[in-house]
């Protein structure tokens, strides 16, 4: 099981407990995906680790473009590649540039794009959320996007949804018109794309996180079809709501994966009680299913034994693991953020439908994103070098 936090990607081997680093301090900063080509290989999000993070990792030479995909080894040795979306912003003494501005002012490649979440379909296609900037206002803007990189060389891209007006350059970064803070992604048996929009909001603007489902025969197979601009047309692509959240339930789905005992989907929300619920392939609740308690919003920030879930995985068994990115805020919705050090993941075990309660299985991480399982009996996983062999 692999997760990031603090710029770096941690694992934890069961079922003897062990823990151990994949990658040290140094830009992971997302979900991780294992390539389908049985090498071990793997993506995750990045951007820079800035030295008032006071991190190891800042002492390291940025990768170019700042913010994109990166390609590491199984023993996690980065390889050199970096999968992003081509444009002019790039970090002094770097000759490739990413579409995704510095922040005003500060020139800092942290708050105006972030690749959250990332999903390889069966064709070995690479998809990636990027959350814009969503940061932990509310409601989040409407400047996050779904990105795709084409197999087998990931040099061509298409952005798959996202902002349509205003923002930045042709692609109207930072601008409107895209998801709002979509989350960690999923591909089901029929290649749809799973993508938790943890900001949207009802008619009236109060929280109604959504899931969709965006249909894989209209999703674009290579990058012809997205023209010079790199945009997909948004009239090609047709995308449904698989779950449908609202104050009252799942006002903020961040993650969704696929249970393998009920052969159904549980989805978390950050915020809100419960904390994780079961869903058919139609997206209704399942019967009899029972759900991981959670905060309600306003307890968020007063319990110290609270969680809020992230990124969430399972394991063959059916086993649950999410991590808890512990968030604070300075009133209802306010000022939101993960709290330094406070971070866990969280394991639950699951008896019949019957969700057990969460317990810590590794604590004191800061901003934990995402967690990922591996089953070393069916496919070549991620190992540290010292392990490896």
């Amino acid at each position: 099981m692999y997760w990031d936090q603090n710029e770096e990607e941690d694992l934890l081997s069961m079922p003897s407990g062990r823990l151990g680093q994949l990658i040290p301090p140094w830009d992971p900063n997302g979900q991780l995906c294992i390539v389908p080509e049985g090498s071990g290989r793997f993506v995750v999000g990045y951007n820079p680790t800035l030295p008032s993070q006071h991190n190891p990792g800042s002492l390291k030479p940025y990768k170019q473009p700042p913010v994109g995909e990166a390609l590491y080894e199984r023993d996690g040795t980065f390889t050199g590649r970096t999968f992003y979306v081509p444009g002019p912003y790039h970090l002094p003494g770097q000759t490739v540039g990413g579409d995704i501005p510095p922040d005003a002012g500060s020139g800092a490649f942290n708050d105006n794009g972030t690749m959250t979440g990332c999903a390889f379909d069966h064709e070995a296609n690479l998809f990636a959320s990027d959350l814009g900037t969503a940061q932990g206002a509310f409601p989040p803007p409407d400047d996050g996007r779904i990105i795709e990189w084409f197999a087998p060389d990931y040099r061509t891209f298409c952005i798959v949804d996202g902002p349509t007006a205003g923002g930045d350059g042709p692609h109207h970064v930072d601008g409107t018109g895209g998801l709002r803070q979509p989350g960690d992604l999923a591909v089901d048996r029929n290649d749809d794309l799973m993508v938790p929009e943890a900001g949207a909001v009802d008619a009236l603007g109060l929280p109604a996180g959504r899931v969709l489902r965006f249909a894989h025969d209209t999703l674009p197979h290579d990058a012809h079809a997205c023209g010079t601009d790199g945009l997909y047309p948004h009239e090609r692509l047709h995308t449904s709501v698989f779950v449908q959240g609202s104050l009252a339930s799942l006002p903020f789905p961040s993650a969704i994966a696929r249970d393998p005992v009920c052969h159904c989907w549980a989805v978390d929300t950050t915020f809100g009680d419960p904390a994780v619920r079961w869903f058919d392939d139609s997206g209704a609740p399942v019967p009899g299913h029972g759900t991981v308690p959670g905060e309600t919003l306003a307890q968020i920030g007063t319990d110290p034994n609270g969680y809020n879930p992230f990124g969430l995985a399972f394991a063959p068994d059916g086993t649950l693991y999410f991590v808890d990115i512990h968030i604070t805020c300075t009133g209802v919705l306010t000022n939101c953020g993960p709290a330094d050090g406070a971070g866990r993941v969280m394991v639950v075990r699951v008896t019949n439908g019957v969700p057990g309660t969460p317990v810590a299985v590794a604590s004191g991480y800061s901003f934990p994103t995402s967690v990922t399982t591996c089953d070393p009996g069916h496919q070549t996983c991620p190992r540290p070098r010292s392990r490896s062999g």
